[in-house]
């Protein structure tokens, strides 16, 4: 076994841990030589500096022949995954964190690069007990970061998100057992091979609807969602950026692999009519149930925190719409999909932040007249609110166009309607998610409130809220800079359906 290789595709990963420990101990020192904390600066420049370097890492990776370890995946999908989560978890560190909020800046910020090293670990393995233990390295940190700021809320959304999880990662746990009782192999590869011969057992489906419902809980899907609208009220902006965008990619990566490459021989059909027994028919009623329910829930809202909850179980049932279709084209368009998602929220998250630093409030009425407080804050909740709709010219409309279209495609009978009926739902009601990123704007762009300027951003968080914005014009003008090289990756990946 070739050590030195294995380290060199280990690379990425080991640059986080290292940054994480050493920010540990320079905040440490510091407290023990009685300097106080480390600064808010210092802590985000660090972590930045290890997301980027890892990002130069991993792109350098060679994705050419097989991974000198079982537990390594080298192929196009790990590498460009990685790149995404890394980019994704970079704007979210620029997230500002209120000052009363974190009182051990040193270790907040090393937890977050702890998370990220478990969702580099999860992309990067068709080894299911690698899987695990990566996603549970990611959790475990995660449910720290929600409750980090040691506020009643904050502890409240730890502690749902924690017990929540754990329920979850036990139906996980338990199902990848019951897969590999029956493959007698961890490796998704052989899960294949022993569905080739032996068909789709009890036990091997059932251990998958176990470890789908793992992975629902990741993707805040319905009904597994009951964590989100509290986690996203009551954690810090910096965790919820993590726990919104990457952790999102992670869970879709995820799903696709053990989907399409263990199981793509038991997928069944979803399609009107022609429904046959598989994990298609699990997520097509899982995505009607989730954009049912996130979109009906989010018009209530009385926090934009909390609506952008719903918002994120909306869009997990648009994912499993595209999933249900599978098909390469179809996984290619939701990992498109997923990154869009990300940066939308994150721009709507870190303008959040903002108004609730001069407001005191994220409901809407906190948003009055934010256009004549600072016109670049409106703007980027303009843009991010309008791509999260699906309204055109920005990525999201691209995004949900691809995501729709795809499964259209999918019908294997030109006289059947096949997914249309989950289609045309999930078109209807993201005209009704209108309405409610609308009720926002409206407070922002119409109504009369304080007309006081907010000068007070630091670039970080001009940053977080810029880059995102741009992002999505961009995509939205340009989508195959980002639709095409990830289409590539999943069809090279999965081979050709």
């Amino acid at each position: 076994m070739n050590y030195s290789a294995i380290l060199k595709q280990l690379m990425p990963e080991a640059i986080l841990v290292m940054s994480a420990l050493v920010m540990i101990a320079v905040a440490v020192g510091k407290e023990a030589k009685g300097r106080g904390t480390i600064s808010e600066k210092t802590a985000i420049g660090i972590s930045a500096g290890a997301l980027i370097l890892s990002a130069v890492f991993t792109w350098r990776l060679s994705v050419a022949g097989e991974s000198e370890s079982t537990l390594l995946a080298v192929d196009p999908m790990a590498r460009l995954g990685k790149l995404l989560i890394l980019g994704l978890g970079l704007i979210a560190i620029l997230l500002p964190t209120a000052k009363q909020e974190i009182v051990h800046r040193g270790e907040y910020y090393a937890l977050i690069l702890f998370a990220m090293t478990g969702l580099l670990l999860a992309v990067g393995t068709t080894h299911l007990l690698m899987l695990f233990v990566a996603l549970e390295l990611a959790s475990l940190s995660l449910y720290l970061l929600a409750g980090f700021s040691q506020t009643a809320r904050s502890s409240e959304a730890s502690l749902k998100y924690f017990l929540f999880g754990g329920v979850s990662a036990a139906f996980q746990l338990f199902g990848l057992s019951l897969i590999y009782g029956f493959s007698h192999t961890a490796e998704l590869d052989g899960v294949a091979v022993s569905l080739a011969q032996h068909g789709a057992l009890p036990l091997a489906m059932t251990g998958l609807a176990m470890v789908v419902v793992g992975i629902a809980f990741k993707l805040a899907v319905a009904p597994f969602h009951f964590w989100a609208p509290d986690v996203y009220e009551g954690a810090p902006s910096t965790s919820v950026g993590v726990i919104a965008a990457a952790s999102k990619v992670v869970g879709l990566l995820v799903l696709i692999r053990i989907l399409m490459t263990g199981f793509s021989l038991v997928g069944g059909s979803a399609e009107w009519g022609l429904i046959e027994p598989g994990w298609t028919p699990w997520l097509a009623g899982l995505a009607a149930v989730s954009i049912l329910l996130g979109n009906l829930l989010a018009l209530v809202q009385k926090s934009v925190r909390r609506l952008l909850a719903y918002s994120a179980v909306a869009n997990a049932g648009y994912l499993l719409t595209a999933m249900s279709a599978n098909g390469v084209a179809a996984a290619g368009s939701a990992v498109f999909y997923v990154v869009v998602y990300g940066l939308a929220t994150l721009g709507g998250l870190a303008v959040v932040a903002a108004v609730e630093r001069d407001q005191g409030s994220d409901a809407p009425q906190a948003f009055a007249g934010l256009i004549h407080r600072s016109p670049f804050q409106a703007l980027t909740l303009l843009v991010s609110f309008m791509s999260l709709a699906g309204v055109p010219p920005f990525a999201g409309f691209v995004g949900k166009f691809a995501l729709f279209s795809s499964a259209m495609a999918a019908t294997r009978n030109s006289s059947n309607p096949g997914l249309t009926w989950l289609v045309g739902l999930a078109a209807v009601m993201s005209a009704v998610s209108l309405y409610y990123y609308l009720s926002v704007l409206k407070q922002a762009f119409v109504r009369e409130g304080d007309r006081s300027s907010c000068n007070n951003l630091t670039v970080s968080h001009r940053l977080a809220i810029g880059l995102p914005a741009t992002l999505l014009v961009a995509l939205g003008m340009f989508p195959a800079l980002l639709l095409d090289p990830v289409v590539r990756a999943v069809a090279e990946t999965l081979g050709s359906r």
